[in-house]
């Protein structure tokens, strides 16, 4: 899969967890920026993305994951490229 394809992917996953249009998603975000991202998001957030890509993360990546960037690089790694 391409670059573009991953970071879609992973932008619509963040839109259907936080909500928003998307307009000004930022990739570089950190976890403490987005404001209701808690535990249960985070699940939620790592339940869209294997579903999305179809791949399983394991406990070690989903705890080291803190920015949409974040997710878009273990899916790369997963998925055996950078695109």
């Amino acid at each position: 899969m391409e670059a573009k394809g991953i970071r879609d992917g992973v932008k619509k996953v963040f839109l259907e967890v936080f909500g928003g249009r998307g307009d000004d998603f930022d990739f570089g975000k950190r976890q403490e920026d987005f404001e209701n991202w808690d535990s249960l998001a985070h699940m939620q957030l790592v339940s869209g993305i294997e579903t999305a890509f179809d791949l399983q993360l394991g406990m070690e990546d989903i705890a080291e994951i803190q920015s949409p960037e974040g997710f878009v690089n273990l899916v790369q790694k997963k998925l055996g490229g950078t695109g």
